[in-house]
């Protein structure tokens, strides 16, 4: 009797397991934050964050996706959008989309960033330490000034960890 109720309990706490292990979504952990106007702004995740929430964000989350396509051999694309749901102010970071290619120079990275309802971008040294298949898991870190239609500039500095991107 005492092994059957072992086994059982055994194989209750595997397919607990199971049940609970899955896809566990887009996670982020590190920052990404600009300074235009002598204002600094961003996005933080000191520990691993949900990012890849539903909903329109509408409540103020913060939602992103993160796309790794295969575009030769051991090289991906990357493209990681990060945005905030309710509009923070004029000059808060509402939206971050990093792009790089594994296979490139760090100075080929771009940005594209709105902060508040202006739209920034440029060239961007965007280093990738690591880019891996398995767990869709990527590592940015870069640094660089991007401007707007009027020529006004902001700085972005990143560095993120993020699990869960999809691979295409």
């Amino acid at each position: 009797m005492i092994r059957r109720t072992a086994f059982v309990s055994l194989l209750g706490s595997v397919l607990f397991l199971v049940g609970c292990g899955g896809d566990h979504g887009l996670t982020a952990r590190g920052s990404v934050t600009a300074e235009a106007d002598g204002r600094t702004t961003g996005f933080t995740f000191p520990s691993d964050t949900r990012i890849d929430v539903a909903g329109d964000g509408a409540a103020g989350l913060v939602t992103g996706e993160c796309e790794m396509a295969q575009v030769g051999e051991d090289a991906w694309g990357l493209v990681v959008t990060i945005r905030r749901g309710a509009t923070v102010d004029d000059l808060g970071l509402s939206s971050v989309t990093l792009m790089q290619r594994t296979d490139a120079e760090p100075s080929a990275g771009r940005v594209e960033a709105e902060l508040g309802t202006t739209s920034y971008g440029g060239a961007c040294e965007i280093d990738v330490p690591y880019a891996v298949e398995d767990g869709g898991m990527v590592g940015l870190t870069g640094s660089c000034e991007v401007a707007d239609a009027d020529g006004q500039t902001a700085r972005v500095e990143l560095e993120l960890d993020l699990v869960g991107c999809t691979v295409i």
